[in-house]
């Protein structure tokens, strides 16, 4: 149980230390694997956690502008480049990496680059994972970033293809991010389109999670700070125990999250469900950790100037991802189908 919430729970109003102790699950059949990163992930994590500490203030994240110079800069890290095959790291590198990205509440196509660096061409991976170009990946006429776009992929879910686009008519979002109208041509089919989206899965939930994780701090030490009826509103039970319940959702999105990167990495037949459910998952846990957080800090929460109005809106709009449980469902009636 987080740390945070679980002084909330004993209804101290305090900080308490997690409980020491390694989780472990298995993946397949009888391999047991600790859920816990490595130390190269964990310097990763560290890596992000200062650039963004410096790079990424609110007037980043809240602008809704496309960040050029801090995607130059995640650029520079390596970080738009863990996607790319031979040269990038793994899905728990692209996890390590997202989940801060979302702990700073980050603008930027991250799913979309990871999807793209791994699908694209040589030429035009490197143009993507250099920052040089910004990819648009999805289904039209709707497009993430497409006002800013230099390289259009069109999916279906099972395909992909590089594609021609014509002119752009901006739309507004609930996130608040730059999304276009656009018809597209398509072009060249791509190659290792499966893989690439299992790993922008891993990307999402991986940002998700920490998103969430954000909001449900913020909304703890609201709880901790705030006093009502001569009383910190942590310990009223109606304000802690759905904090609690919250904490739990994203420590199993997050454990989640860390499976399918393992599965993944290792090649193991589940590897891209446990991704299209660890993304399902992710925003599941992110969406209700914002509707927690809207609950405890009560009327300012649901202001745009308030401290977690914008990211809940990005949350609830990146969490929108039709058929994503239909895939994981799919995917299971194949495998149950062959045994």
């Amino acid at each position: 149980m987080d740390a945070a919430v679980a002084g909330i729970a004993r209804g101290t109003g305090q900080l308490a230390d997690a409980e020491p102790g390694r989780r472990r699950s298995t993946v397949g059949d009888g391999m047991s694997v600790a859920l816990t990163p490595t130390e190269e992930q964990r310097a990763l994590a560290e890596v992000v956690r200062s650039f963004c500490r410096t790079h990424c203030p609110d007037e980043v994240w809240r602008s809704g502008a496309f960040p050029a110079e801090f995607w130059r800069g995640l650029a520079s890290l390596g970080v738009l480049s863990l996607a790319v095959p031979g040269e990038g790291g793994g899905a728990g590198d692209i996890a390590a990496a997202c989940a801060e990205l979302g702990r700073a509440a980050a603008p930027g196509p991250l799913a979309a680059t990871v999807f793209a660096a791994h699908a694209l061409p040589p030429e035009l991976s490197a143009q993507v994972a250099d920052g040089s170009c910004v990819a648009s990946v999805g289904a039209p006429p709707l497009l993430p970033w497409a006002p800013v776009a230099g390289v259009f992929v069109e999916t279906d879910g099972a395909g992909a293809w590089l594609a021609e686009a014509g002119s752009v008519e901006p739309v507004e979002v609930l996130g608040g991010e730059q999304w276009g109208r656009v018809a597209l041509t398509r072009g060249q089919p791509l190659e290792r389109v499966e893989t690439a989206t299992a790993l922008s899965d891993i990307a999402a939930a991986a940002y998700l999670s920490g998103a969430g994780r954000r909001l449900l701090d913020l909304a703890v030490e609201h709880a901790r700070t705030r006093v009502q009826f001569g009383r910190p509103i942590g310990t009223f039970q109606a304000v802690a125990h759905p904090l609690v319940n919250a904490g739990l959702s994203l420590t199993s999105a997050e454990k989640l999250t860390t499976m399918a990167a393992l599965a993944l990495d290792d090649e193991h037949p589940d590897g891209t469900a446990l991704a299209a459910a660890a993304r399902c998952s992710g925003g599941r846990a992110a969406v209700e950790a914002a509707e927690v957080a809207h609950q405890t800090f009560g009327a300012i929460g649901y202001s745009v100037e308030g401290p977690i109005g914008p990211l809940s809106q990005r949350i609830r709009h990146q969490a929108l991802r039709p058929g994503c449980a239909d895939k994981v469902a799919a995917k299971y009636r194949r495998k149950g189908q062959e045994r």
